[in-house]
């Protein structure tokens, strides 16, 4: 399964639209822009504390893509 973190935002919507045109399955964790890309947890999936970011934890050890 995917986890996409994403916010309302420009780019937070280009890997959701990408999602969804490709009827991919996936849960969405949203977000505020109030500085939680910032935490600890988020900095672990980017250290660039950047959004968006996308978990594919199918398979074998997950992956993660950030921008």
């Amino acid at each position: 399964m995917i986890t996409l973190y994403a916010w309302n935002t420009p780019n937070g919507r280009k890997p959701l639209i990408l999602l969804e045109e490709l009827g991919a399955p996936y849960t969405l964790t949203p977000g505020a822009l109030d500085g939680a890309q910032k935490t600890a947890d988020f900095l672990k999936l980017n250290p660039n504390g950047k959004i968006p970011a996308l978990v594919d934890s199918d398979g074998g050890e997950p992956i993660v893509v950030f921008e």
